[in-house]
């Protein structure tokens, strides 16, 4: 383990600590990339520590033998963190379903192994020896080899099942896209090294494992900062050539009727077009409509948008529309503007993605079509 390979990874658990707080700050209503923010900075720092430590390691005994095995504190540690990781493709697909008491369902078994491993540490904190897989077998007459062995099952299986549940009960009104593919991609070989990691530690599987943890944090935390909800698209910000918006939502499966609050929000915010005011926020909207933020933001997840930011620029970009089609010899700047939009790289990311088109080319072909 290098000094140059550290201070790299050193480097990274710094900008993901950066990136944490950032999100953290930006996220109003929007919980799951609150909850990123404050895992990415819990790893900036966790891992910051650990790799300073180890820099002072390597620079006082440059040679260094891993030689435990099923660690219940490593375990532990993974078990805790993989399994609330594991919950973000149903907080992405579902806005809104995980309440405390749902997050705390499915932490249950988790919080009770945690507890059990901690206590067994506290308690007795006797440790049988292992150093190779083929010790485990004649040893599992042991307590603590039983209590490891269990563990580490559960640690491997637990969070897969949580990550295939979103799979297959997908009826909302969001759909799966790339970034989620690529989040579970991760999260498998994730999880094949973190078996290495537990049972056939090494120098290369050590430092794999730590590299591949905060390249994980970094990429998913700088997706939050460019999207509201990296992991799934409304389906109303879906660009579809062939099938209508009717007949998405058929195909997504409606899961509930549209909650008198959100017809209000939504008769409201069309007739009015407050969100034309680039500042303008949940706490206005709150405040016109005498109701509480919360129960605003509620309505709106129930209809699968993210949060307040997430649906108010899916009626910017419809105003946009509207505009570009009345006013066909206006520019893109001064359009996007004037629905509300600050930053032109989400406006020209969102607009692409929900109409198939860059605005300028949308713009020519309504100056074609007059």
């Amino acid at each position: 383990m290098g000094i140059t390979h550290l201070s790299i990874e050193l480097t990274l658990d710094l900008i993901a600590l950066i990136i944490g707080i950032i999100l953290i700050i930006r996220a109003k209503d929007n919980y799951p990339k609150l909850y990123w923010g404050i895992i990415a900075t819990g790893i900036g720092i966790m891992f910051s520590w650990e790799n300073i430590g180890w820099l002072t390691i390597v620079t006082d005994t440059p040679k260094y033998n891993f030689t435990e095995l099923l660690n219940i504190e490593k375990m532990l540690k993974w078990y805790a963190l993989a399994n609330i990781v594991a919950l973000f493709p149903i907080a992405s697909l579902s806005p809104g379903y995980l309440n405390h008491f749902r997050i705390f369902t499915f932490l249950l078994l988790p919080i009770i192994t945690i507890t059990v491993g901690i206590s067994y540490l506290g308690f007795n904190g006797n440790i049988t020896p292992i150093h190779s897989i083929d010790e485990i077998i004649p040893n599992i007459h042991q307590t603590d080899v039983k209590l490891r062995v269990s563990i580490f099952l559960l640690s491997v299986f637990t969070p897969l099942i949580l990550l295939i549940y979103p799979m297959m009960n997908n009826k909302t009104y969001r759909r799966i896209n790339n970034n989620m593919y690529l989040f579970i991609g991760f999260l498998f070989v994730f999880l094949g090294i973190y078996i290495l990691f537990t049972l056939n530690i090494n120098e290369f599987v050590f430092n794999l494992f730590g590299i591949m943890a905060i390249v994980f944090t970094v990429l998913f935390s700088i997706q939050y900062l460019r999207y509201e909800n990296p992991f799934s698209n409304h389906i109303n910000m879906i660009h579809n050539g062939k099938n209508t918006e009717s007949t998405i939502m058929l195909q997504a499966g409606k899961p509930s009727p549209t909650p008198p609050l959100f017809s209000t929000i939504e008769a409201y915010l069309q007739e009015q077009h407050p969100y034309t005011d680039q500042r303008y926020n949940i706490e206005l909207l709150a405040k016109s409509l005498n109701k509480q933020e919360h129960d605003i933001s509620a309505a709106i997840k129930s209809q699968g948008f993210t949060g307040f930011r997430e649906y108010i620029n899916y009626l910017r970009l419809e105003y946009f529309r509207q505009l570009a089609a009345e006013n066909p010899k206006s520019n893109v700047k001064e359009l996007m503007f004037a629905c509300g939009f600050t930053s032109r790289a989400t406006f020209y990311r969102n607009f692409s993605e929900k109409y198939g088109v860059s605005p300028s080319k949308f713009i020519d072909n309504q100056r074609v079509e007059q």
